[in-house]
């Protein structure tokens, strides 16, 4: 048994995550984006050389539970909640 790499206390309740390929954000490019249910944002983990070196949190002041979150054909992110509302995350 290891230990975890990465964990959060108190737990963000993961749910829908993606691998982020760069396409319309660049400085996100290879970062993980991880739907959180009881933590209600979205968790962008910032790697580099295989370690988690950051973490933002996206969509806090929205009080929502995300249940998933995909990278959409032209880079943008899309997350879904429990409540049905379709964020859109992209480039301004």
């Amino acid at each position: 048994m290891e230990q975890p790499v990465y964990y959060w206390d108190p737990v963000l309740s993961p749910s829908g995550t993606t691998f982020y390929s760069g396409k319309g954000i660049e400085e996100w490019k290879n970062n993980i984006f991880i739907g959180g249910l009881s933590s209600t944002h979205i968790a962008r983990l910032v790697i580099k050389d295989n370690k988690v070196v950051g973490e933002e949190r996206l969509l806090a002041k929205e009080g929502e539970r995300f249940r998933d979150v995909v990278e959409g054909l032209n880079g943008e992110l899309f997350a879904i909640t429990d409540s049905g509302k379709l964020y859109q995350i992209s480039k301004k």
